[in-house]
Order: C-alpha cells, then sequence, then structure tokens
C-alpha cells in the first residue's frame, strides 16, 4: 500500500495515514471518528434540524439521524481513500472539513426530501434579493425576513394575521388579490398582494409556506435552517488560546460588518479567493468561528446555500472561474478585490485608531 503524501494534510490526520499496519489505522480511524469528526456532525446536523442528539446516537427526528449516519459513512469512506491513494488531494483542515461535509449533507437531504419547497426557497431569496421594491433581511428576533424594502427597519407580521393568512389562504384570496386568484399571479403580483394584506414582512420559512400554498405546491414544509450566526461550539475551535480565539473572533467581526456592506460582486472578488497563510480558503474561518452563518455567507456572494456547500471544497477559486461566474474578464476580478481590500484596510485602521 503506498503512503499518501504529507503535504497539505492536517497533522491530525498524519497517524491515521501513516500507521504501520491495518489494525493500528483502524484504532485511530475509530478515535478520529468518535472524539473529532462525530461532535462536529451532531452539532451541525442538531442545528439545522432543530433536535439534540443522545449517547446513543438517536435523535427526535429521522431526517437528522439518516443525515448523521450519511455524513460520518462519508467521512469514513473519505479517510480510507485518502490512506490508500496517494494521488489523491489531502485535507488541510479536518475540522472544516467535517462541518462542510455536514453542511452539504444536510442540504441535500433536504433538496431531495422536499425537492419543490427547496427549490421555492431559493426563488423567493433570489427574487427578494433582486428586486428593488422588495428586500431580504435579518431581524434578531425573527430570523430572515421578506416584505417591501421601505419595511427594514420595521418588526414582521403580527402572529395572528400571519396564522389567519396561512390558515385560511383559500377563503381570502379574492380579498387579498381583487377579487382573483393566486393560480397564475407572477411572483412579483403574488408577494405584492400578500405584503399588501400583512401590511408587514414575514418570516422567510412562513413565506415559503404561503406561497407553496398559494401555487399549490405539495411538498411538506421543512424549516431547514436557522440562518442566525451561533458562537462557535468548542469543538470547533483550535488549539490556540481562548484569548487569541476572542481577539480573533472580534477582528473577524469587524470585517464581516464591513462585508455585508459591500456589492455582491466585491465579495465574491475577495471572498471566494480568500486564503489563509497555508494557500487553503481562509473563508471558513468566518463559520468556525460563528461570526456568520453558512446561509449569511450564501447571501452575500448572492448565491444559495446549496451553490456554496457544492463549490465549498475547491475554495480558494481562480480568478478565472470567479469571472466566469460573474460575466467577467479576469482584471475586473482582481480590480473588484483591490477595491474591497483597500476599503476594508481602511475601515480597520479608522476602527483601530
Amino acid at each position: 500500500m503506498s503512503k499518501p503524501a504529507n503535504v497539505n494534510v492536517d497533522p491530525l490526520l498524519l497517524p491515521f495515514l501513516q500507521a504501520p499496519s491495518d489494525e493500528e489505522a483502524d484504532t485511530i480511524l475509530a478515535q478520529l471518528i468518535s472524539q473529532h469528526a462525530d461532535p462536529v456532525v451532531k452539532k451541525i446536523v442538531g442545528y439545522k434540524f432543530h433536535v439534540f442528539f443522545r449517547e446513543n446516537n438517536r435523535a427526535q427526528n429521522e431526517d437528522a439521524e439518516d443525515v448523521h449516519s450519511e455524513t460520518v459513512l462519508d467521512l469514513l469512506s473519505r479517510l480510507t481513500e485518502l490512506r490508500n491513494n496517494s494521488e489523491l488531494e489531502g485535507i488541510r483542515d479536518f475540522r472544516s472539513y467535517v462541518a462542510v461535509t455536514s453542511f452539504r449533507a444536510c442540504y441535500e437531504h433536504l433538496r431531495r426530501k422536499y425537492p419543490q419547497r427547496f427549490s421555492l426557497k431559493n426563488k423567493l431569496r433570489y427574487f427578494l434579493r433582486h428586486q428593488p421594491e422588495f428586500a431580504l433581511w435579518e431581524n434578531d428576533e425573527s430570523g430572515w425576513l421578506g416584505g417591501f424594502s421601505k419595511w427594514q427597519d420595521k418588526p414582521g407580521a403580527d402572529s395572528r394575521r400571519l396564522n389567519q393568512l396561512r390558515d385560511h389562504l383559500t377563503d381570502l384570496e379574492r380579498e387579498i388579490f381583487a377579487g382573483g386568484t393566486a393560480a397564475g399571479k407572477s411572483m412579483n403580483d403574488l408577494l405584492t398582494g400578500i405584503f399588501n394584506w400583512t401590511g408587514a414582512a414575514i418570516e422567510l420559512d412562513d413565506l415559503v409556506g404561503i406561497v407553496a400554498e398559494a401555487w399549490k405546491i405539495k411538498d411538506q414544509p421543512a424549516r431547514e435552517e436557522a440562518d442566525q450566526p451561533r458562537s462557535a461550539p468548542e469543538d470547533l475551535r483550535d488549539s490556540r488560546s481562548f484569548d487569541n480565539a476572542i481577539s480573533e473572533r472580534a477582528l473577524l467581526g469587524n470585517v464581516w460588518s464591513e462585508i455585508v456592506n459591500m456589492s455582491e460582486r466585491h465579495c465574491a472578488a475577495l471572498l471566494l479567493n480568500l486564503k489563509d497563510n497555508r494557500g487553503g480558503s481562509a473563508l471558513d474561518l468566518f463559520l468556525l468561528t460563528g461570526v456568520a452563518s453558512f446561509s449569511q455567507i450564501a447571501a452575500v456572494l448572492g448565491e444559495t446555500d446549496e451553490w456554496l456547500a457544492e463549490i465549498w471544497n475547491q475554495l480558494p477559486l481562480e480568478d478565472t472561474k470567479i469571472a466566469e461566474r460573474l460575466g467577467l474578464i479576469r482584471q475586473q476580478v482582481i480590480n473588484l478585490r483591490k477595491t474591497a481590500r483597500l476599503r476594508l484596510a481602511k475601515r480597520l485602521n479608522e476602527i483601530g485608531g
């Protein structure tokens, strides 16, 4: 058996990859999964499905249990392949790899099980972000809200009125759509009617359910995400001191607060090529420190969570690929990134000063 090269491989994996026998490798592999991978998988899958795993790996949700099992098997398979094939690209950051694998498994499971609603949610996100009279924004209390742009500083719809709309949409259609029905309405007309009736923004998952009901989309509802950043769990922190971790998180928080105010093109040019000191992607620092959620990173790029999950393991992207994605030439991408970096540097100097 050929041993894999140690270049660009997380040191955490080296004892497994260099184990002299398969028996010893199996023992180390079991420890890698139980001590370093499984806790991360449980936290992310639990986060996405709003459940907790008990000690026997059982959760009060069959979907969560299935995704947990699939992810662990995926990791076992990948690590075994790395040990057996020195030609495969190494894993530079194992915890990051586990986190992204877990996110991708969640999204793929939901995409398969709720394909129409999953697609509808992505369409709503795109529409709300790209039509000037509409908007999608984050609220500390309600998560992600969709509504008219002018409502972004206002609270979401009253729960009683929202429940009335949700439970009696068919009866209210003629009132909402001036004597008509939702059937055949464009996204613009449908949302205009709904928002005019509620008089306030609607939480994104509720909006998905309402639009699905209006358009007779039959997938069962699934709240697949919380869409809010959470503080980084202990399992996702590296071995640096707590003080250093806090300092880094504060810096990243300042950086992120500036990034979200940039255009999608500036964000793509900067983030999709963002590199750490080993040449790998530094984008996952925002995720692993809890500064930004996976969905927030996708949002500033103007992309869906599914797209980001698909390309995550390819990061950092070359400028030519970013240019192709944005419909630009390579030099334009370079210029956009330079502008973004200068803006960040200026703002951080102001904060530091």
